[in-house]
């Protein structure tokens, strides 16, 4: 289980000004993450999204989602929940893998 993951870019806590970079941040931070953990997205089973907008921000969402998992079948399950956020804050999530050591 991951601790909240933000937008900011890899290696600091800089925002950036646009949702696609956060996004597409989000997304490089949970592959990290799963990695280091000696797993890989395969073994991702939950994302939970936070967005100030689900509506305009899906696509976005979607772009890098289905990057990440081009398997329609294989893709772990997904939430977004709309809530505010600090300033410059776009997107945040967690996510759960289950890894076999």
């Amino acid at each position: 289980m991951s601790s909240v993951v933000s937008g900011s870019k890899v290696g600091s806590r800089e925002l950036p000004p646009t949702l696609e970079e956060q996004v597409a941040n989000v997304f490089a931070h949970i592959r990290h993450d799963v990695e280091a953990a000696g797993g890989t997205t395969d073994n991702i089973i939950k994302i939970t999204f936070w967005v100030k907008d689900p509506q305009t921000q899906r696509a976005a969402l979607n772009a890098e989602w289905v990057k990440m998992f081009p398997d329609p079948a294989s893709r772990p399950a997904r939430q977004i929940m709309e809530t505010p956020m600090e300033p410059g804050v776009l997107i945040q999530c967690d996510f759960m893998a289950v890894i076999e050591s």
